[in-house]
């Protein structure tokens, strides 16, 4: 877990322009939604009850694969094992599992949460015909082009609807609760008169809302990325500005486009001296460096130099103001959540 440490904002070494606004994307790490599950890493998956679609074995697929930065989040046990212990305890089935069951089960095979469920499943594929006619002839008129002769013949419809609904459960193996619930609700429609591309069958279908419910549930349990860009100001606002420190923040904005941070900071960390901090948009665009590195406090050190030079509102420097504080929050909540035991 060593290697979570470091685990904040990071940068992508992508740049975008757009118009005539430099802008640097961000990578940023958020905490995990379900943040009860932070120190539970060793994760069971039973059987669900009435899971006809194998929505439990998607989730435990997903579960297992799970990674963040590049190193597994959980550690999964078998199922096999599971239901070894059941049988051996001639404990209810695993596809009715409750929280004293599970209790007993997850402290046999070293779980410290075990994911339960139930599903409701149910698709139908039918067919129905539509009249068609073509034009097989025109004739002209003074008006025109007019149809004189038709072919009229019909055209069968496949349709398929499918809906699988499930009730999931994360159970704490040592406190015997549900520490998280949901339900969740996926439908699928598609009339091949009325759709484009192929309509999936009634199997297709329900094994691709059981997917869908199975990436959208673990993609709540673990902390993961989002990207957002920042845009930079790209000309220093003081009236009494050389022709070498307008060409020094001209480097620096060239450096941050090919990602070359560490330089950037040097020619603007110059700039900060040379100006004694009051040039807004040379401490804002420093900070937005410090931010695309990960050091979200000195980025916010930054920004507030750069607010305080301000007479008036500048837009990119109240986003930046209104963004740093929630960006260290979650980044702290995450590393608790990476880090916890």
């Amino acid at each position: 877990m060593n290697s979570f440490i470091k685990v904040g904002l990071i940068v992508v070494a992508s740049i975008f322009v757009s118009g005539c606004a430099q802008k640097v994307r961000i990578k940023a790490l958020n905490p995990a939604e379900v943040g009860a599950l932070a120190s539970k890493k060793k994760i069971a998956v039973s059987e669900f009850k009435n899971d006809h679609i194998g929505l439990s074995g998607k989730i435990e697929a997903e579960v297992a694969k799970q990674k963040l930065d590049k190193k597994h989040y959980f550690t999964v046990l078998s199922r096999k094992n599971m239901d070894k212990i059941i049988a051996e305890q001639k404990l209810q089935s695993s596809e009715m599992m409750d929280e004293k069951t599970a209790t007993k089960v997850g402290k046999v095979i070293g779980a410290q949460a075990i994911i339960s469920g139930e599903v409701t499943s149910n698709a139908v594929s039918g067919s129905y015909k539509v009249d068609k006619e073509k034009c097989l002839k025109y004739t002209k008129t003074k008006d025109g082009l007019e149809c004189s002769k038709y072919r009229y013949y019909k055209v069968t419809c496949r349709t398929t609807k499918a809906s699988v609904s499930a009730n999931i459960n994360i159970i704490d193996v040592e406190n015997t609760t549900i520490i998280y619930g949901d339900t969740v609700v996926k439908d699928y429609s598609a009339d091949s008169c009325h759709s484009h591309g192929n309509i999936l069958s009634r199997y297709q279908a329900l094994n691709k809302l059981a997917a869908k419910i199975a990436d959208e549930f673990v993609y709540k349990l673990t902390p993961n990325y989002t990207y957002f860009d920042v845009t930079l100001l790209n000309s220093i606002e003081l009236e009494r500005v050389t022709a070498v420190q307008n060409k020094k923040f001209e480097a620096a904005l060239a450096y941050i486009k090919v990602a070359r941070y560490e330089k950037a900071k040097k020619l603007l960390g110059s700039l900060m001296d040379e100006f004694d901090g009051k040039s807004y948009v040379v401490a804002y665009v420093y900070g937005v460096v410090y931010e695309a590195t990960g050091d979200f406090d000195k980025a916010k050190e930054m920004y507030t130099i750069a607010d305080d030079d301000t007479i008036e509102p500048v837009e990119e420097i109240n986003l930046a103001i209104n963004r740093i504080d929630s960006l260290i929050a979650n980044r702290d909540e995450a590393r608790k959540q990476i880090n916890a035991r």
